[in-house]
């Protein structure tokens, strides 16, 4: 990937479904765990962590 120049294409494929960004999830913390989603970035054994709010 080039940057700026091809990420608005990336966007589009995504949007229409053609790249599947599920698997770039590893993790899903409750907003009372944001520490330990930081820990996991600054360990390097996150990709992308979620943090979600409430009880979903």
């Amino acid at each position: 990937m080039k940057g700026r120049s091809q990420l608005p294409g990336m966007v589009e494929e995504a949007m229409a479904g053609k790249i599947r960004l599920d698997p770039f999830i590893t993790h899903r913390l409750p907003l009372d765990q944001i520490n330990d989603a930081f820990d996991l970035m600054h360990q390097g054994k996150s990709i992308r962590t979620v943090i979600h709010f409430g009880d979903n």
